[in-house]
């Protein structure tokens, strides 16, 4: 038997293979998938031509999927044929779309090695679309790092960058009941996708000057130390990956602010740690999603929380090559999703 995987064969070279369809080991489960999302990472990975290092040989991609169990094998346990479930990618011994040989989730059919409800398999509530449920993953990247934060309620948020990771992180930060929300990106489309997730205010630092919209927005409170005028807000979320934005953050915070970094930066960044001292900050980096799947997919099967802002594009599978290419297009889609069955 037979299946379609997109696998990656060098810079900007994706192909939709027939490949070999897996048949489940006896810890294992097949899944059917349903739907999938291109994440920016799968941009990253595409841009450069192979995952980690180059290898003569193609690599799948793919680890944001939503699906049907499809096989179950012999020793695993309250895993059933047709349960619905989302996937961790990095559980056990996968390494799902990130770097394993053969197995990706751009793919008609899926192989979960060392398959463990609520490990590795997470079901999917009745109610629950797939085009939903696959956030799972991308939402609990920035779920997490609330949670390393303690993100509360009373927080005055600012917000770097408002692709995928940003906008789930301001739905995710409605959902806490967070209500001052600034998102900052140069991308008016963004803004706007941001705007429709719940940010009270949006900022394009190509068209304003950053500091004095922030204190136009929240106030200033005086610097215990120096006495000037810091802006009034307690959590700076770094989605963009900028340097200049995260050196201009240390400067603009105010005292005992945190600074949450979820963005990759592809260069070292110079902070001044004379601000970091005196004004007490806390800076702390985030990284995968090792135990949020469960509140994430309780967040996203909240009726009342918006998402729409996040989901831009959905195409079936035979239309890869558009969807990826849409991906890659920052002023027309956020989530760009793929139907596969």
């Amino acid at each position: 038997m037979k299946m379609k995987q997109v696998r990656l064969y060098g810079p900007q070279d994706l192909r939709i293979d027939e490949v070999p369809m897996p048949q489940a080991g006896p810890r294992d489960v097949v899944v059917k998938v349903a739907v999938f999302g291109i994440c920016g990472s799968d941009l990253n990975f595409a841009r450069n031509g192979y995952i980690g290092s180059p290898s003569p040989q193609p690599i799948p991609l793919g680890h944001e999927l939503a699906g049907t169990v499809h096989q179950v094998g012999e020793a695993v346990q309250d895993i059933a044929v047709g349960q619905r479930v989302v996937i961790h990618p990095m559980k056990g011994s996968n390494r799902i779309g990130t770097g394993d040989p053969v197995h990706g989730g751009f793919a008609e059919f899926l192989l979960v090695r060392d398959a463990a409800l609520d490990e590795s398999v997470f079901p999917i509530p009745d109610h629950l679309a797939f085009e939903r449920a696959v956030l799972t993953e991308p939402v609990a990247v920035g779920v997490h790092g609330l949670n390393l934060c303690q993100a509360e309620p009373s927080d005055r948020v600012v917000l770097f960058g408002a692709g995928p990771i940003g906008l789930g992180v301001v739905a995710a930060l409605k959902h806490r009941g967070v209500e001052r929300i600034a998102v900052v990106d140069i991308i008016d489309e963004r803004l706007e996708r941001a705007r429709q997730l719940g940010a009270d205010q949006i900022i394009n630092p190509a068209k304003e000057e950053l500091e004095a919209a922030l204190r136009a927005t929240f106030g200033t409170v005086p610097s215990k130390i120096t006495g000037q005028p810091l802006v009034n807000c307690s959590l700076y979320i770094d989605c963009a990956g900028q340097g200049a934005l995260l050196q201009q953050a240390v400067v603009m915070a105010k005292d005992t602010a945190r600074i949450l970094i979820l963005a990759t930066h592809k260069q070292p960044v110079e902070l001044d740690m004379v601000q970091v001292l005196i004004k007490e900050l806390a800076i702390r980096g985030s990284l995968s999603y090792p135990d949020e799947f469960p509140e994430v997919l309780a967040m996203l099967g909240d009726e009342r929380l918006v998402l729409e802002g996040m989901h831009s594009h959905s195409f079936d599978f035979d239309r890869f090559a558009e969807a990826f290419a849409m991906a890659q297009d920052p002023h027309q889609s956020a989530k760009v999703l793929v139907q596969v069955s």
